[in-house]
């Protein structure tokens, strides 16, 4: 009875696998993307991301259930219950399978951890740039000569400074 849970808990494990590979994917096609500032194609990649994300859910949901049952059929405590435990408790069997997926996961989520730690610093400074351009934009001011100059203003002799924004956006 235990061997039909972990075996369910195996092939849970392999799709969520897939999952994150793909993320992982995407991460660094996003990566190129925040870079040429294509926001309407890094718009696309979040909304697919996020559907991922609601996927990989409900894939844990269904590993917690199956992790539970077999918590139950062999006596194991399910606050304590992690793929270690696991694999001690089942013996042999698994223990190569789950061992091999454990390290699988465990690598490609250290490495979309650091590309999206990345992608973030890149968002950032792409932030800051836009509030520094929002900047120097709203306190340009329309001295003589300057391009946002009010013609009208130029030819009824006042010096009034004009901005292009009334506020900090």
């Amino acid at each position: 009875m235990t061997d039909k849970h972990v075996q369910n808990v195996i092939n849970i494990l392999k799709r969520e696998y897939n999952y994150y590979n793909d993320m992982l994917e995407l991460s660094k096609t996003k990566k190129s993307i925040i870079i040429e500032g294509k926001v309407s194609e890094l718009d696309k990649i979040v909304k697919l991301e996020q559907k991922m994300v609601f996927d990989i859910g409900q894939l844990e949901r269904a590993r917690e259930q199956e992790t539970e049952q077999i918590c139950k059929l062999s006596g194991i405590d399910m606050d304590t219950a992690s793929l270690s435990e696991l694999t001690k408790v089942l013996g042999s069997k698994y223990r190569d399978e789950l061992a091999k997926l454990q390290g699988m996961l465990s690598d490609t989520l250290n490495e979309l951890k650091t590309i999206n730690e990345l992608n973030g610093k890149l968002i950032q400074q792409s932030l800051e740039y836009i509030d520094y351009s929002v900047n120097i934009i709203t306190s340009a001011n329309t001295a003589t000569g300057s391009l946002y100059e009010d013609i009208t203003d130029k030819n009824k002799n006042v010096t009034s400074k004009k901005r292009i924004f009334d506020t900090k956006v």
